[in-house]
């Protein structure tokens, strides 16, 4: 129906995010490009696009200002 959540959404969003992947969402929200997260967490460019991923995929957004919004509504920033 129009303007409900999918079964994809509800269930990302019961899924918890590690403390790593809270780590980087606090960054992605901030504006910083993956390779900046990377040095600040001490990590390969590449783990950082895979963390970016997974929390794409666990809290159902598509773009960094999806997962910016989400970060500020649950109290992560």
């Amino acid at each position: 129906s129009v303007g409900q959540r999918g079964n994809r959404t509800r269930r990302a969003a019961r899924i918890a995010l590690t403390e790593r992947e809270v780590e980087v969402l606090r960054l992605v929200a901030r504006e910083q490009t993956n390779p900046s997260i990377a040095q600040a967490l001490g990590i390969s460019p590449k783990t950082v696009e895979r963390h970016v991923t997974h929390i794409y995929e666990k809290i159902g957004v598509s773009s960094r200002a999806g997962a910016a919004i989400h970060a500020l509504e649950n109290g992560l920033m």
